[in-house]
């Protein structure tokens, strides 16, 4: 029987989510900057309104206008990346592979990461122990009495 499930399927399903879903996240909330750019609302800053230089819109519609920006532009970095971005990798990795390999040796990559794995796992030790000891301080302090 064939697995369904193996690490490298379940790696290339996340990278997929990764590269398509994130970025076309990001991307759109990074949009919404683009509809303050043409439009603003009333407020103190501009005399509510009077001394405008762009489009004044209620806050309503300015929010609106925000979040549709947000959902088209970030749909459509979605529809990009996982289209053309991945088949474009896809074609390209055999060709680039050997290089990028070659190139990460060169420049003792490899080597950089792992002294940065070290020191993320004694990071991430040293904050597990905090707040572990936090939570023990915590407990001990309201130890016989009702918390809730």
């Amino acid at each position: 029987m064939k697995k369904l499930f193996n690490k490298r399927r379940i790696f290339q399903y996340l990278r997929d989510q990764l590269t398509g879903n994130f970025a076309g996240f990001l991307i759109g909330m990074s949009a919404t900057s683009l509809v303050s750019h043409f439009f603003e609302t009333r407020s103190l800053r501009n005399l509510w309104g009077l001394t405008a230089h762009k489009k004044v819109l209620a806050k309503e519609t300015f929010s609106n206008l925000e979040w549709i920006f947000s959902i088209v532009i970030g749909f459509v970095v979605f529809e990009i990346m996982t289209k053309v971005v991945k088949e474009r990798i896809i074609r390209n990795y055999p060709r680039y592979k050997f290089p990028l390999l070659r190139w990460i040796l060169r420049n003792q990559l490899h080597v950089k990461l792992k002294t940065y794995q070290i020191q993320l796992r004694g990071n991430r030790i040293m904050f597990f122990g905090a707040v572990f000891q936090g939570v023990k301080q915590a407990c001990s302090r309201f130890q016989g009495k009702q918390v809730w």
